[in-house]
């Protein structure tokens, strides 16, 4: 559907938000997050340990979270990537720093990316 980059002066890295429109929508939020954090990294063949998708449930939405280091020959990039989803939407937010310049600014984003809410639908 679209996608927003957020620079802030200061950060090492950046966020990317990307929103997308569930076509399945049979899957609970749960299920799906972890779906489509799984289904994202296979499809860009980047190997990933399942056991460190974390998955929190918040309601009627759920949050898959994974942290991983892209060792580059020339510079390492750290990848947190979360998938937030709804019944029938979700929200891909990705920070992508050298993994030496984190602090503080993961903190940050990770603040940033917790306190998104999906509005409700309401039919008009």
């Amino acid at each position: 559907m679209g996608f927003v980059l957020l620079e802030k002066e200061g950060w090492p890295g950046m966020v990317q938000l990307s929103f997308i429109e569930r076509e399945e929508t049979s899957l609970s939020p749960a299920d799906a997050a972890r779906m489509l954090l799984e289904d994202t990294l296979e499809e860009r063949d980047i190997p990933f340990p399942r056991e460190a998708v974390k998955v929190e449930e918040r309601g009627d939405m759920a949050v898959a979270t994974i942290d991983y280091l892209h060792k580059d020959k020339e510079t390492p990039s750290h990848w947190r990537i979360w998938f937030l989803v709804d019944g029938t939407r979700a929200l891909l937010a990705a920070y992508v720093s050298n993994p030496e310049n984190d602090t503080p600014s993961l903190a940050e984003v990770t603040g940033i990316v917790a306190d998104i809410e999906f509005i409700p639908l309401t039919n008009a």
